[in-house]
């Protein structure tokens, strides 16, 4: 049976189960374990043992097996009290390890296609690894991160704010999340004294999530409230408002400082030291032995007032860090922990946040009523903590653990609730740009002045499985589950030819002046003659006749208009935008120029089907040397295509030439440029 399938045959919290939780604190150990009887917590056994040597600092680990001896030895303890053996222990991460980032990511929506799931969640992960990213970068003294989870702040499609981009269609989409990350040696070390311990992890959670829990019931958190959870390494911080526990955070000064100051100033080794601390709050006089053997004796008071300007510190630091967390002094403070004890700290923590003395108060388990019994050898106050584990343990408050396998790599998941793919994805570090594959590069070509692409084809993701069965990001994982992660299919660039940018084009066959003539289409890529079957090269530029009008016949049959010749299709006199259609009779007949015969004809501004709704003047230019007059084609608007449908260009180089030039006034000049009157225009082979 996997360790989940264990967890959920027996559950916490359920009568007569006992849930062993251990409180590696800086200073001392403290193992607990309790069952639930109706709605109370007991306390069944407990044990607690200070570090021989300074193993911790800052809630940090610095000697594994020192400290997982200390471990060892409470495990015994409680087993021989319980007469059972203990395999599996809800522990938790110092709350100085959490840091939080924001990120935002945004992605192309493939066109023509609503969002899918699939495709939310993995722009999702692309920002939570930016999150990582960014806060690498911002705190360079933690080169690695383990992701614990993630919230969306919100999503944008199109720039807008929207609900859910599932279904939604558009161009551009993004997310913003809030990802929560804790460096991986503070997990690795706290599982490696667990293991070395002969111990398996139940369950994790954050200490000042666990302290919370318990102290901070859920009638309270409608109030606005500080828990300051003070070690001798950390001080651990959670807020509660608007009936949730809101936010935490974590300053590295607590008892410690105290104690190292007492040590400084009278020339105590630590453990003396940790005897006066404690004893300060008795008050009347403190003997104690310096390093040289030398005995003294002072009053408690004189030593409070020795120790006052570090607690001064302390208490600052909790404040300024409580009012960037809440934005405004929060209405009351309760305070835990042994470091809590410390004279003077509570009134200057009141002061700090401008509070009432009596809105900061010193906690322990008796002001818990949900918990029976009491853990001797500690304070009340730091007895909260290692039973807030246990409590923990049973709700919505731990994250989850799982060990699976990654493409045959170990990868651990830290997640509250229950772990997917895309967890064990992104703690393997596995990035989007291994999981989809590129969409193939397309094709972007200019015809006739306008701009047309031809697409790439998409790319295929990576295929997923779970223990050799098909799975997508979203598949639940669990204890030892084998994930494998193929190679993704990368998309293959456009391929298309002339034809496939240009419009349907077929030759017609038109009568002009009795001869049969049959008008074939003429395509050029890049100057160069082409068919319609030619492959098509990117960035090239496409220009195409079909003589779909007069001007562009007359102009295929070398005729050009003598000043007092006229045209006429099937009889009719038109002007030069009259379109041609298949078996049209064509004939140039003299009497009168072909703009005065508009007027005559009745045609006036309107012209003929299709043409531009106001008469527009020709211009005269000089192209390669010979005077042409020319009309705008249709918008009234001239471009130096225009000029070509009244000039030949060869579309074969000559032999030793190979570079088409264009030129207008002597500057180069595209096909597209615009034409004014006079302008001087070559257009030739070099």
């Amino acid at each position: 049976m996997s360790g989940r399938q264990q967890a959920a045959a027996a559950k916490p919290g359920e009568a007569g189960e006992p849930i062993f939780a251990l409180d590696i604190g800086t200073r001392v150990v403290v193992g607990v374990v309790v069952d639930r009887v109706a709605d109370t917590w007991r306390i069944r056994a407990a044990a607690v043992e200070e570090h021989a040597q300074r193993s911790m600092f800052d809630g940090q680990i610095h000697d594994i097996p020192a400290v997982a001896a200390v471990v060892g030895r409470i495990k015994e303890k409680l087993e021989k009290k319980l007469k059972l053996g203990l395999r599996e222990v809800a522990v938790a991460a110092a709350g100085r390890a959490l840091r939080t980032q924001r990120a935002r990511a945004g992605q192309r929506v493939p066109p023509g296609q609503g969002v899918s799931r699939e495709a939310v969640l993995a722009l999702e992960l692309e920002a939570v690894q930016e999150a990582l990213r960014l806060l690498a970068r911002r705190d360079a003294a933690w080169h690695e991160y383990h992701c614990v989870g993630y919230s969306v702040v919100g999503y944008w499609l199109d720039g807008a704010a929207i609900g859910n981009l599932i279904g939604q269609r558009g161009a551009t989409m993004e997310v913003e999340v809030v990802a929560t990350f804790l460096p991986r040696v503070v997990v690795d070390s706290l599982y490696a004294v667990i293991e070395q311990a002969g111990l398996v992890v139940r369950s994790l959670t954050l200490e000042p999530i666990a302290a919370a829990v318990l102290v901070i019931n859920p009638a309270m958190r409608q109030l606005n409230l500080a828990l300051v959870d003070i070690g001798a390494g950390t001080a651990d911080i959670a807020l509660a408002r608007d009936g949730a526990l809101v936010a935490y955070g974590m300053v590295p000064v607590a008892g410690d400082e105290v104690t190292e100051c007492l040590c400084r100033e009278l020339l105590l080794d630590y453990h003396e030291g940790e005897r006066v601390k404690r004893q300060l709050r008795h008050g009347g006089e403190i003997t104690f032995r310096d390093v040289v053997g030398q005995v003294w004796r002072r009053p408690a008071a004189e030593l409070i007032a020795l120790i006052e300007p570090v607690v001064g510190q302390i208490a600052r630091q909790v404040t300024e860090l409580i009012l960037e967390l809440n934005g405004r002094p929060p209405q009351a403070v309760i305070c835990i922990g042994g470091g809590s004890l410390t004279p003077g700290l509570a009134e200057q923590l009141a002061a700090g946040l401008d509070l009432t003395p009596q809105r900061v108060a010193v906690r322990g388990l008796e002001a818990v009523p949900q918990v029976a019994g009491t853990i001797k050898g500690i304070e009340a106050a730091q007895a909260v903590t290692p039973v807030g584990i246990a409590v923990a343990a049973q709700g919505n408050y731990v994250l989850d653990f799982a060990q699976v396998l990654v493409n045959r790599r170990p990868v651990r998941l830290l997640k509250g609730g229950q772990a997917t793919v895309a967890d064990a994805l992104l703690a393997a570090g596995i990035g989007l740009r291994e999981l989809y594959g590129r969409v193939g590069r397309g094709l972007t070509v200019e015809v006739n002045g306008e701009l047309r692409v031809v697409k790439g084809s998409w790319g295929r993701p990576a295929a997923v499985s779970v223990n050799g069965r098909p799975a997508t990001l979203e598949t639940p994982v669990g204890y030892g589950d084998a994930i494998e992660i193929g190679t993704p299919e990368h998309g293959t660039a456009a391929r298309a030819t002339v034809g496939d940018v240009l419009p349907p084009l077929a030759p017609k066959t038109i009568t002009f002046e009795g001869r049969r003539v049959t008008l074939r289409p003429a395509i050029t890529m890049n100057g160069m003659a082409v068919e319609a079957d030619t492959p098509l090269i990117d960035n090239a530029k496409i220009c195409y006749e079909d003589y779909a009008t007069v001007e562009s016949v007359l102009r295929y049959l070398g005729r050009p208009l003598g000043p007092e010749e006229r045209v006429t299709v099937n009889g009719q006199t038109v002007d030069h935008l009259w379109p041609v259609a298949e078996g049209d009779e064509i004939a140039v007949v003299a009497g009168g120029s072909l703009g005065q015969k508009r007027e005559a004809n009745g045609l006036g501004a309107k012209g003929p089907p299709g043409a531009s709704t106001a008469a527009v003047p020709a211009i005269r230019v000089t192209f390669n040397g010979q005077a042409l007059t020319v009309f705008p084609s249709g918008s009234g608007r001239l471009i130096l295509t225009d000029v070509l449908r009244y000039a030949e260009v060869p579309t074969v180089p000559p032999p030793g030439k190979t570079s088409l030039v264009v030129e207008i006034n002597g500057a180069k000049a595209n096909f597209t440029d615009p034409i004014n009157d006079g302008d001087v225009i070559f257009v030739g082979w070099e």
